[in-house]
């Protein structure tokens, strides 16, 4: 099973190619270490403009909310999504910054969000390791819910909060890479940590996706019963959004 998720295929072949760029990146100094660890943490951001995109689609073509609470559709939920996430990325954004204070030269106080994210777009490689996020990111929307027309399936309210089980995942191993790099004193090493991280958990979500063999194969693995298989497959296809 593990072979199937992690071997290079045709179809999971953006994610080794992002993963194996921001490698070499490192292997041949084309970007600071650090500078690879503060793009996956601005990947939030990327992640919430793919997500108003979601909102959009699923809005104009998805399933009517079964409940009478969920009114917000279309434009009115997206501005409520962001600014819901922009204050959720805001907080978070105080935490990390609070965190790498002191590490870090150019990061000031967590409150100087305005500061801080002009310090990190402007660090050396920056664009071009966000344009790769970027793409990884536009891949994954383009193949996991538009090809095979996943927005059919929801109401906007059961997306709405859909990233950010993927972001406290994603946030997660950026702080996980950071401690790597309080105990190490090597940026090298926590960025190659969090490519290699990032690209194992990239892998098993891609791999759970609509229709797909191994979203079959970890539902019956998972499921106890007969009964429960569908329920864990829809589980499933919906934390790998």
């Amino acid at each position: 099973m593990w072979k199937a998720i992690l071997l290079p295929t045709k179809s999971n072949f953006v994610l080794w190619a992002n993963a194996l760029f921001l490698l070499l990146l490192l292997a041949f100094k084309l970007a600071d270490p650090l500078t690879i660890v503060f793009a996956y943490f601005l990947e939030t951001i990327v992640i919430g403009i793919i997500h108003l995109a979601k909102l959009a689609l699923v809005s104009k073509y998805g399933k009517k909310s079964t409940d009478p609470n969920a009114q917000l559709t279309g434009i009115p939920l997206m501005l409520f999504f962001t600014v819901h996430y922009g204050m959720f990325v805001a907080i978070q954004s105080i935490f990390a910054f609070t965190l790498f204070q002191g590490s870090v030269p150019g990061i000031k106080d967590g409150f100087y969000l305005l500061h801080n994210y002009t310090y990190l777009l402007s660090s050396a490689g920056m664009p071009l390791i966000l344009a790769s996020i970027f793409i990884n990111n536009l891949s994954y929307f383009y193949t996991n819910f538009i090809k095979n027309e996943k927005y059919k399936e929801y109401a906007p309210d059961n997306i709405m909060m859909k990233p950010y089980v993927r972001i406290f995942i994603q946030q997660f191993v950026v702080i996980l890479a950071f401690f790597f790099f309080m105990l190490s004193n090597d940026g090298y090493v926590a960025a190659i940590l969090l490519i290699l991280f990032r690209l194992f958990i990239d892998l098993v979500l891609f791999s759970i996706k609509k229709d797909g063999r191994m979203l079959e194969l970890l539902s019956k693995k998972i499921a106890k019963s007969p009964e429960e298989y569908s329920k864990i497959e829809k589980q499933l296809q919906e934390y790998s959004e």
